[in-house]
């Protein structure tokens, strides 16, 4: 019996501390702090609340992104919240660019140090993008008396200029903070482009591009002042890099968008210049020639542009880029109608780097300067003497010709407007056509891949009555189904069958010519209608 009341008890014993320890471990894990979403779960929250049509409840989800990235110091994370979070306010605000744009300048004054540069950036980009929408409007409009106030929808160009410029300059001022970050810690927030990180590897480098963009654009001119600085083609500009490097811009027009540019090509160049990656002081050189082509004035500039590629593509020979030098080195060529020198160039670029960006960019200037080409001219109307037939070609050493009769009344029916014109189905009848003569003539060779031009006798003996003159450097190119695939080609922008191209005249065999005229302010036609032969 006692036995049996002593297990009881030591049942009841064990089961009291098998019970007083699990509340100790309920109270343990009831005091154990939860730990929060992570990040990358609210970002999954976000992204369906925006699918569902809910962009309060995304910004929610955002806000303690936000907060959790600035205190990882993961920088590039709370940005992309941050513009994110603007982006949706934007659109419950009705969806206006310069919602998110009043919106960010308040984001910035809140935003850590090391935030600002780059949202600065964004914000410039921002604005400059409104411009481009809106560009219309502030071309349109005058200086204001007063300075204007705080709505930048109705500065005028100037105004709104400066106030881009402000904030790149304001990115830009945290140069050490922005050249010790790589580019690649912003991957999550940055459009990739085509070129590698090597070429712009630092933050600093990605918001230079972005600011020289703003600095190299056309609509510049249209904010300048009367006694604006003018960069002249004879200064270090197109000098060797050491030269550029240490050249001292002198200018009193120290707002002057060319000038912000070149000190920041000085910049860039003087803070890559004793890197290890010689990758992005090599670009960025280029990039300072061409600033210099499309920026500079003056009789020289086509000369010592010349001068500057050929040695950039000397000194850097063994690099990939020196073919993008070659390439821009050959267009200058072909434009100076120096098609032979631009082929040279253009090939020795390609043969050194044949699948490099300036390799594949001097293939495609090759194509265009060996492409033939062939157009005709002639006389509206033959008769008695004879009219000669002009061909203007280039890389073609012969040319194929087809005389075509054509229904005048079918034509007029069909196109009243323009019976003269082939559209693809009157090009298809042409075609297709029992031709009244065909026949073909030798062309003195293009070696220089000039074009030129030679006379060449129309037929005779012609039964009176209107033709289609065809004519082209390949006999194929007289294929109906062909013809129109190529003509279709053509209105697409399709290179396909582009070497096959068909030209066109509409001509007249008729013993009669006509001589009109027109009186001022009278709508009436007249005039003579002739035996051409007397």
């Amino acid at each position: 019996m006692r036995s049996a009341v002593l297990r009881i008890a030591k049942r009841s014993l064990a089961a009291f501390i098998l019970t007083a320890v699990g509340l100790v471990a309920l109270a343990a894990i009831a005091a154990r702090p939860v730990e929060p979403p992570s990040r990358e779960s609210l970002w999954e929250k976000v992204e369906k609340a925006v699918s569902e049509g809910l962009p309060r409840t995304a910004m929610e989800h955002l806000e303690p992104i936000i907060e959790s990235a600035i205190e990882d110091g993961a920088h590039a994370e709370a940005i992309r919240a941050i513009g994110r979070k603007i982006a949706l306010e934007g659109n419950i605000q009705g969806n206006k660019p310069e919602e998110k744009i009043m919106i960010m300048r308040d984001e910035i004054e809140k935003a850590p140090e090391e935030m600002r540069p780059v949202m600065h950036a964004i914000l410039a980009n921002w604005q400059w993008h409104y411009f481009q929408r809106n560009r219309w409007r502030f071309m349109q409009r005058t200086a204001t008396s007063e300075p204007p106030g705080e709505d930048f929808t109705t500065w005028d160009l100037p105004r709104l200029f400066t106030e881009i410029d402000r904030h790149f300059t304001e990115a830009l001022s945290a140069d050490e903070l922005l050249k010790n970050t790589p580019v690649k810690d912003y991957d999550a927030l940055l459009e990739k482009g085509t070129m590698p990180d090597r070429y712009r590897p630092t933050l600093y480098d990605f918001v230079a591009a972005n600011a020289l963009e703003f600095y190299h654009s056309g609509e510049q001119a249209a904010a300048l002042p009367q006694d604006a600085f003018v960069l002249s083609a004879d200064t270090a500009v197109f000098g060797p890099l050491s030269e550029f490097i240490a050249w001292r811009v002198e200018t009193t027009d120290t707002e002057s968008p060319a000038y912000k540019a070149l000190l920041l090509y000085q910049a860039l160049l003087g803070f890559h210049s004793d890197a290890e990656n010689r990758d992005a002081l090599i670009d960025w050189d280029l990039q300072r020639l061409r600033f210099g082509y499309n920026t500079a004035a003056g009789e020289e500039k086509n000369s010592r542009y010349k001068a500057a590629l050929r040695r950039f593509a000397e000194q850097w020979n063994d690099h990939e880029i020196s073919a993008r030098a070659l390439h821009h080195l050959a267009s200058i060529l072909k434009e100076e109608d120096e098609p032979a020198k631009a082929h040279e160039i253009a090939t020795q670029g390609y043969r050194a780097f044949p699948d490099s960006p300036g390799g594949k960019l001097c293939y495609n200037l090759i194509q265009q300067i060996e492409a033939p080409s062939a157009s005709i001219e002639t006389e509206r109307v033959w008769n008695e003497p004879w009219p000669d037939i002009r061909v203007t070609y280039r890389n073609v050493s012969r040319v194929y010709f087809r005389l075509v009769s054509w229904d005048l009344e079918k034509d007029l029916a069909r196109r009243p407007s323009n019976p003269e014109h082939l559209d693809s189905e009157a090009l298809k009848a042409a075609l297709t056509r029992r031709p009244a003569m065909e026949w073909s003539d030798t062309l003195t060779p293009t070696e220089d891949y000039r074009q030129r031009a030679e006379i060449l006798p129309a037929p005779r003996d012609l039964e009176p009555g209107p033709y289609f003159l065809l004519a082209a450097h390949d006999p194929k190119a007289f294929d109906s189904e062909g013809a129109i695939s190529r003509l279709t080609s053509r209105l697409t922008g399709s290179q396909e069958g582009a070497n096959r191209i068909l030209s066109y005249t509409p001509v007249w065999v008729s013993d009669l010519s006509l001589i009109v005229r027109t009186r001022p302010g009278e709508p009436a036609l007249e005039g003579f209608v002739l035996d051409a032969n007397s």
